[in-house]
């Protein structure tokens, strides 16, 4: 946040990998799998991967667009590539996933096109990273699709929970609020994708599926409206308001298709 010269990868990343092997270690142990079930993980574990993703949503602040709501931040001096070595470095699996889903793919811009059309196309702005079958941080990606399934200026124009900087669109985040020590002991959201299905905010207290479809929470949401909240980190399709809104309690899983 500090530097404001052009040469932020030599000057501050490249120094950082060097002198940080512990840490980097530390991060890629995170990703070990654990013979297909989602891991326990301590809340020091959790801790540290929300200042690594902390750390990423600075760096790709270069890549993204200004919009009413957004950070309005320039972000570090870096290009495409140097994110690339830089997300290398730190252990990351750098995926470029097609088609689009909600799993890989946050939606930086929408391009509308035949309503039942399905999301296709992508244009990447920054790749999906992994950590073995953890999202360190999804894809951003503008898209092509169906009014019907991601509604313009809905999708790409909604609150998006779980993000503390964005330079594309509205955004809300655990730590908002809280002063520069407190904003560390937020937790990281952790979903998986284990044989064949996602698993989303793992460590969420409500898992949305033992729900009844009449069941509707104090903002008026049902499973179906508050589970798009969960999957996509926004709505897509929903037109309600989302001021107010805490998703951060929920959990699903759904087939990988």
């Amino acid at each position: 946040m500090d530097y404001d010269g052009q040469a932020a990868f030599d000057d501050v990343l490249r120094p950082w990998l060097e002198n940080n092997i512990p840490a980097i270690e530390q991060l890629r142990s995170l990703g070990a799998s654990s013979g297909g079930a989602i891991p326990p993980m301590p809340g020091e574990a959790l801790w540290f991967l929300y200042s690594v993703h902390r750390v990423l949503e600075l760096l790709v602040l270069r890549f993204q667009t200004f919009s009413p709501g957004g950070s309005n931040e320039q972000g570090p001096a870096i290009t495409l590539g140097e994110f690339f070595r830089f997300a290398s470095g730190i252990g990351a699996d750098i995926l470029n996933p097609r088609p689009w889903s909600p799993f890989h793919h946050e939606i930086v811009g929408l391009a509308p096109t035949s309503p039942d059309m399905r999301p296709q196309g992508l244009r990447q702005h920054w790749p999906c990273l992994m950590l073995g079958p953890l999202l360190l941080m999804r894809a951003g990606v503008t898209v092509p699709a169906g009014a019907a399934r991601l509604v313009p200026g809905i999708a790409d124009r909604s609150m998006l929970f779980w993000a503390y900087r964005r330079n594309s669109r509205r955004h809300n985040d655990l730590a908002h609020g809280w002063g520069a020590n407190s904003s560390w002991r937020t937790a990281f959201r952790r979903d998986y994708v284990l044989d064949g299905t996602f698993h989303f905010n793992v460590d969420g207290e409500i898992d949305l599926a033992t729900l009844r479809p009449g069941d509707v929470d104090d903002h008026g949401l049902s499973p179906q409206e508050r589970r798009e909240l969960v999957v996509h980190r926004c709505f897509v399709t929903c037109d309600k308001d989302d001021a107010g809104l805490f998703p951060y309690d929920d959990r699903c899983s759904l087939k990988a298709v």
